[in-house]
């Protein structure tokens, strides 16, 4: 499993359903992983909130100034388009 293409895809999937609310959805989580300690789960929810963050700046048309966040979504931008596969996996 590639955890920069899950973010990509948790991130895709929520700024989908949710729109905006995405990036306060994920800000919430990533407070609430922090304060228990959980850092793995932190660091991938600080993950999808800025990709969430910048796959909605994309839509509304703006650029972001800085580069991507991480190897693996530069890697899939040239494919990314607007309709993205369901791939389903057991909720653990």
């Amino acid at each position: 499993m590639n955890t920069d293409l899950d973010v990509l895809v948790f991130a895709t999937r929520l700024v989908d359903e949710l729109g905006e609310t995405a990036i306060r959805m994920s800000r919430v989580r990533l407070v609430e992983l922090t304060a228990a300690n959980h850092t793995r789960a932190a660091a991938f929810w600080r993950e999808v909130m800025r990709t969430s963050e910048r796959l909605l700046n994309e839509r509304s048309g703006r650029r972001v100034a800085s580069g991507l966040s991480s190897p693996a979504i530069a890697a899939a931008q040239p494919s990314m388009s607007p309709s993205v596969a369901y791939v389903p996996r057991p909720i653990p």
